[in-house]
């Protein structure tokens, strides 16, 4: 643990480096976000240019890498779509980062609520529905296999776009195999191995960070590869 003074600024190097905040800094950490977070209206607005960022999922070093890709964060506007813990082996790490950021930057980073949330809050207030339907490649609408939501086509995307005044949805939460998907005019946006343009939306899309070049916990089996493995394939 790192006993640094409470300054934001010097809680960001020691986050940085993937360790921890002591339990009393954490606590002050929560409590300024939450004043920042208070202020903001649900729907945010944001000035371009901006970097969307996709499901993080714990991977702490994936997210280094993405700041590296995406542009320096005193100079840079990034929107993170949720998703931004389980599955990698750095949960607490990451969104530490993340809040560390926003407050710090509090104009340079829009941190939106992704799928993982209460069941009871979500259901009752409509957020389950709106997070769990997927754009797919179909006419109209369907039932979608996660057992939430729905599956809607491009016309359906055209017609809320258009009576919304929208030019696109961007959206994160669906595996995209080849970096990017365009299904009318909704983006669908993860990591992948190249760089592509659509439209006027230009996309940095990276690789994860190989294995020999992360840190992984202690109690990682030594079996998984003998460096933590892929956890997601």
């Amino acid at each position: 643990m790192n006993n640094s003074k409470d300054d934001p600024k010097a809680w960001l190097e020691t986050l940085l480096k993937c360790e921890f905040l002591t339990e009393r800094q954490m606590k002050k950490l929560c409590e300024k976000v939450k004043e920042l977070l208070m202020e903001e209206s649900n729907v945010q607005p944001v000035y371009s240019p901006v970097t969307v960022c996709g499901d993080i999922h714990g991977q702490f070093w994936d997210l280094l890498k993405l700041f590296r890709v995406g542009g320096d964060i005193e100079e840079t506007n990034y929107i993170f779509m949720g998703d931004f813990v389980d599955r990698g082996y750095y949960s607490l790490e990451t969104f530490s980062l993340l809040i560390c950021l926003k407050v710090c930057y509090p104009n340079k980073i829009t941190l939106l609520r992704g799928n993982h949330e209460s069941r009871q809050i979500t259901q009752v207030y409509g957020f389950y529905d709106l997070m769990w339907s997927d754009p797919e490649d179909i006419e109209g609408w369907a039932v979608s296999p996660r057992g939430a939501g729905w599956l809607f086509g491009a016309k359906v995307t055209e017609e809320f776009n258009y009576v919304n005044n929208l030019k696109l949805i961007a959206r994160a939460h669906q595996l995209v195999q080849e970096g990017c998907g365009n299904v009318a005019s909704i983006l669908k946006i993860e990591s992948g191995d190249d760089s592509s343009k659509i439209s006027d939306e230009n996309f940095q899309i990276f690789q994860a960070v190989p294995n020999k070049d992360q840190t992984f916990p202690s109690y990682v089996n030594s079996s998984l590869g003998g460096a933590g493995g892929q956890y997601f394939v």
